[in-house]
């Protein structure tokens, strides 16, 4: 089952604040992946992740060298008896 219309509503105003403290994607997109000097951040969507566990909502990130997604809600996932 997907999200309510009340996460999705919660969750755009939630990223949209962050976008704006953070002073923009590409501040955000810096801080968070490690870029090459000549890097340049090329476009910004808001998606969901499916995941097994469900859909996470973060930013898609299409530079001049990677594709990258971030989310401000991680999940944990087990691997061997740990959770990670």
């Amino acid at each position: 089952m997907g999200p309510s219309f009340v996460d999705v509503v919660v969750g755009r105003i939630t990223q949209g604040t962050k976008v704006l403290a953070e002073r923009g994607y590409e501040k955000i997109f810096r801080q968070t992946f490690e870029i090459v000097p000549e890097e340049q951040l090329l476009k910004t969507y808001a998606c969901y992740l499916s995941t097994s566990a469900r859909p996470v909502m973060g930013v898609l990130y299409l530079s001049t060298t990677k594709l990258a997604f971030c989310s401000d809600n991680p999940l944990s996932y087990q691997v061997g008896d740990q959770t990670q």
